[in-house]
């Protein structure tokens, strides 16, 4: 009877932590497509959802592709709680295309594609102040065309 408990405990620690993902995840989302999609206007929501839970020092990235011919928006939108966060859009050889810095933010950048091409975009949100305190929020990478 005594080994049982330890493993009951280590399950049920794991589907707390599995649950509180998912509602980090449904939250994220909810916030995106409220605060978000409407940001992109005039540009049509691509439907494709990448987000992330981030913390000050931490980065999420995101690989794209552009269509020959299209119009472009790519916006981040964070949560305001995490601030103004760095990021930027990188071609296929890592040669920076946009970059936005949190002390000079830019939401959004708009292209029109020459070619299909693939390209990344990389957000990191600026490292710890000086308080104890950690804040995780929602880093959303939206991508929006003309239709």
């Amino acid at each position: 009877m005594r080994n049982v408990r330890p493993i009951l405990v280590k399950t049920l620690l794991t589907g707390a932590v599995l649950v509180s993902a998912v509602v980090a995840n449904a939250q994220c989302r909810s916030f995106a497509k409220n605060k978000c999609v409407p940001e992109l206007a005039p540009f049509k929501f691509n439907e494709t959802f990448n987000a992330a839970q981030l913390a000050p020092g931490e980065e999420a990235e995101v690989n794209l592709t552009f269509y020959s011919g299209q119009e472009y928006r790519v916006m981040v939108c964070t949560h305001p709680i995490l601030g103004e966060v760095n990021w930027k859009l990188v071609d296929e050889n890592n040669r920076i295309v946009f970059e936005s810095l949190a002390d000079e933010p830019k939401h959004h950048f708009d292209l029109k594609a020459a070619s299909t091409v693939p390209m990344k975009v990389i957000v990191w949100v600026p490292g710890a102040g000086k308080s104890d305190m950690v804040h995780v929020g929602c880093v959303a990478i939206m991508v929006g065309f003309k239709e």
